[in-house]
């Protein structure tokens, strides 16, 4: 009888200790001494908020690195942009964070051992990876202007933005293969094809296919780039994200006057608008359980992070609209 009470003792401790956990944000804020934008965490309820970068230069775009506690950010002078890296559980990197190299735009393998960015170290800008464990990085993208690059799940493939032709076309390489054959042009129309992103199973495409006048329409596709479909026509949509699981797909238009989140199901059906914030929403990332969207609210002056409950659409500002807050990410 006692060892039944204790283990349920220790079945309620533990569910509330999950419970209890809470995802941490991190976030883009000039709610600074030095009046920049540095880097700040907080917990999914807004609490805890903490500064975590102290540069004499502006700081955007955090996102955690995969299965670690560091974050990666960019940093620019204005004129140069520059990847950074700090480590939470070591405080000295809130002063001296780790310099990674030249470049903008990380992306990371699902595992978190590999970087790629974009970078014009070498005088052109061309898409790099880097192995995190070695510093040791290579140029992967085609000699074009390259843009909008994300890993597949898997990590055996990258898709991209490459104006080889011109154009933006998109493009699936894969990294395993060593012949003439490991590129291909999988999207190639009159438009510009960018923000490709990999379904969690690999085998679809999103992205947005943008005409002469600058108006984007999300698109699915296999990733042979077969089986084309266009999931939003109305307004100008974008920057797709689909939810962990593949239920959802989520983008960015401005059908309704304003840029907000919008979702769709995977099949491209039930398509509903997530958030009617008064500011243009920019960034957004979806939690790890996929639950929940961190996202920014952006007007002339100020700026907040919310966060919303995908099936509820309940919401919470995070950040209150005193400063620039931008770019948040979840740690996945």
């Amino acid at each position: 009888m006692k060892n039944l009470f204790l283990a349920v003792i220790f079945i309620i401790v533990t569910i509330a200790t999950v419970h209890s956990q809470k995802n941490t944000i991190t976030f883009s804020s000039d709610a600074t001494k030095n009046d920049k934008q540095q880097i700040f965490i907080m917990d999914e309820n807004g609490d805890n908020v903490k500064q975590v970068a102290f540069l004499d230069l502006d700081c955007y775009s955090p996102h955690f690195i995969p299965k670690t506690n560091k974050i990666l950010f960019s940093a620019t002078n204005r004129i140069s942009d520059f990847l950074y890296m700090i480590n939470l559980d070591d405080t000295a990197t809130f002063r001296f964070p780790e310099f990674i190299d030249g470049g903008i735009d990380p992306k990371f393998t699902d595992d978190g051992k590999y970087l790629m960015y974009r970078s014009e170290k070498d005088e052109s800008n061309a898409l790099y990876i880097m192995d995190l464990s070695t510093g040791e990085s290579f140029p992967v993208s085609d000699g074009s202007l390259a843009t909008h690059a994300e890993f597949s799940h898997s990590g055996q493939y990258i898709v991209y933005s490459s104006s080889a032709d011109q154009n933006f076309d998109l493009v699936v390489l894969n990294l395993n293969d060593t012949t003439d054959n490991a590129q291909n042009t999988v999207v190639a129309t009159k438009d510009a094809e960018i923000y490709g992103t990999f379904s969690p199973d690999d085998k679809k495409l999103a992205f947005a296919s943008f005409d002469i006048n600058y108006k984007g329409t999300l698109k699915t596709c296999d990733v042979t780039g077969k089986n084309v479909k266009v999931i939003s026509n109305s307004g100008s949509s974008y920057n797709p994200k689909w939810s962990p699981d593949g239920k959802y797909l989520a983008y960015i238009s401005d059908k309704s006057g304003r840029f907000q989140i919008y979702l769709v199901k995977s099949d491209g059906s039930s398509v509903k608008q997530l958030t009617s914030e008064s500011g243009n929403v920019v960034e957004y990332n979806f939690s790890s359980d996929g639950s929940k969207i961190v996202y920014d609210s952006q007007s002339e002056s100020v700026s907040s992070i919310w966060i919303i409950d995908v099936e509820t659409g309940t919401k919470q500002n995070l950040t209150g609209s005193k400063a620039n807050n931008i770019t948040p990410d979840f740690k996945q």
